[in-house]
């Protein structure tokens, strides 16, 4: 299924009567913009959902969790590529950090119906955590698979490879980790990718700005320009 055909199959669920949501549609120029608020009286999602040219172009969400929590996630699409940033924040102060690849056609419809897609597969994870005024790697894992729940952790609880391969389904991925987290992606898609493993609190900020203004809206740039090495 494409991804716009996911979000037609979100957005006609969401506006569903019997769904506890608020929603609308609006056009901005090239941009298709739908919006959604959904309360379920245990959390509460806000979703903005941008085609540009009738074609899938970014999605941003705000999940309140409680306790006065809360999430931000934006993901952009750019031939064929999956890019997502999520930040975990009390107030204005992000606590987590949580940068994802993966590929158009591996995304599927939510089971629960509560999101406009799910990651079946993804190429790369990775989980920052706030330490010493800073965000470093805290895990990575690469190959998660939601039908098989496959995936290989490189940095988790008590593992930490500092190289390694794996190959799954086709795709072979080969990874070091150090400063940098350095990807090499083999199969019907070819990629190179060097992620930073530390980012300082500044850049944090920028991100927390970007993610909590519309400039999201404009490109996946000022995130790269954060995490991608220098």
């Amino acid at each position: 299924m494409s991804v716009e055909s996911l979000f037609d199959h979100y957005y006609q669920r969401a506006t569903t009567p019997i769904r506890n949501t608020k929603f609308g549609r609006e056009q901005r120029g090239s941009l298709d913009i739908r919006h959604v608020v959904e309360d379920d009286e245990f959390r509460q999602m806000t979703h903005k959902i941008i085609l540009r040219d009738g074609v899938a172009s970014c999605v941003w969400r705000e999940q309140e969790w409680g306790l006065a929590e809360n999430s931000l996630d934006v993901t952009h699409f750019a031939d064929g590529i999956v890019s997502q940033v999520s930040l975990r924040h009390t107030g204005e102060e992000v606590t987590g950090l949580k940068v994802s690849l993966t590929r158009n056609e591996w995304l599927i419809s939510d089971p629960d119906f509560r999101l406009p897609f799910i990651f079946g597969r993804s190429d790369m994870e990775t989980w920052y955590r706030a330490k010493d005024f800073k965000m470093r790697l805290n895990r990575v894992r690469l190959a998660w698979d939601y039908v098989t729940k496959h995936t290989f952790p490189v940095r988790d609880y008590g593992i930490d490879k500092a190289k390694a391969e794996h190959v799954y389904k086709g795709v072979k991925y080969r990874i070091e980790l150090d400063e940098v987290i350095r990807l090499k992606i083999d199969g019907d898609l070819t990629r190179n990718v060097e992620w930073r493993s530390e980012l300082s609190g500044d850049e944090v900020r920028d991100l927390f700005a970007y993610a909590t203004g519309e400039s999201w809206m404009d490109g996946w740039d000022p995130v790269a320009g954060v995490i991608n090495k220098r």
